[in-house]
C-alpha cells in the first residue's frame, strides 16, 4: 500500500467512516419572489438570490457543507412577466467582489470531484465488495442530485413562468470574497436582441 493510500485510510479512520457510504437527496422548494430580500427587476424580469453560502444552509440544501471546501453555491429565482422568452447564460453571471474580481461560476462536476466518496479506501479498510458498491452508488446520487440543482448552461425564461437554479462558485477556505459582492446577471429578448443587466448585491454569508 503507497503512503497516499494509507494516508487516505488514517484519514477516513480517523473521522469514523462507515461501511455503508450514502447521499441523502435533500427537496429545495424556493419561496415566492416576493420573499426574498436580494432582487431586482429589469424590463418586467425579476431575479431574486438567495446565498447558500453557510454550513446550516448548504447541508440543509446539499446534505454537505460545501463551504469546507470553499464554494459558495447561490440560489437564483426568476420569474418572466415580459411577452417575451429571455435568455440568461450561465457562463455570462458574474460574481464581482468589493475589489473588482471578477469570478465566474464553476460547473457542479468539478464541485463534485472534491466530495466524491473514495471507493477504493472503503475497500482498503476491508469493508469488502459491497461497501465498493455503497460509495460508488453515493457517489452516483450526489453527483444527479448536485447536477439537478444546477442553473442549465442556457436557460430560456418563458413568459409568465417562474424557475430557479443554483449557481456554484469557488471562492476559497472561508469565502473571503463573498461578503460587499455584487451578482451580475446579463438577460438577453431573443425577439428583439435587446440586452440588460440586473445586479444584486450580497452582504455576505450569512445573507438572508
Amino acid at each position: 500500500m503507497n503512503a497516499r493510500a494509507i494516508g487516505t485510510v488514517l484519514f477516513l479512520q480517523g473521522i469514523g467512516l462507515t461501511a455503508c457510504a450514502s447521499h441523502e437527496i435533500k427537496g429545495l422548494a424556493p419561496q415566492p419572489i416576493e420573499a426574498y430580500l436580494l432582487r431586482e427587476t429589469t424590463a418586467d424580469v425579476t431575479i431574486a438570490a438567495e446565498p447558500l453560502a453557510t454550513k446550516e444552509k448548504a447541508e440543509a440544501t446539499f446534505a454537505v457543507d460545501l463551504t469546507e471546501q470553499g464554494y459558495a453555491p447561490v440560489l437564483l429565482v426568476m420569474e418572466n412577466r415580459s411577452g417575451d422568452n429571455i435568455l440568461l447564460v450561465k457562463d455570462d453571471i458574474e460574481l464581482v467582489d468589493s475589489r473588482g474580481n471578477v469570478r465566474k461560476s464553476t460547473s457542479s462536476e468539478v464541485m463534485i470531484e472534491k466530495f466524491e466518496h473514495n471507493k477504493m479506501a472503503y475497500a482498503l479498510l476491508g469493508f469488502g465488495i459491497f461497501s465498493y458498491m455503497s460509495a460508488e452508488e453515493a457517489n452516483k446520487k450526489m453527483r444527479s442530485d448536485w447536477s439537478s440543482k444546477e442553473l442549465s448552461a442556457e436557460k430560456i425564461l418563458l413568459p409568465n413562468r417562474k424557475s430557479h437554479g443554483v449557481v456554484y462558485f469557488e471562492l476559497g477556505p472561508g469565502l473571503p470574497t463573498l461578503p460587499n459582492s455584487s451578482l451580475r446577471i446579463p438577460l438577453q429578448h431573443l425577439r428583439t436582441g435587446e440586452r440588460h443587466t440586473i445586479n444584486l448585491r450580497i452582504g455576505g454569508p450569512a445573507a438572508k
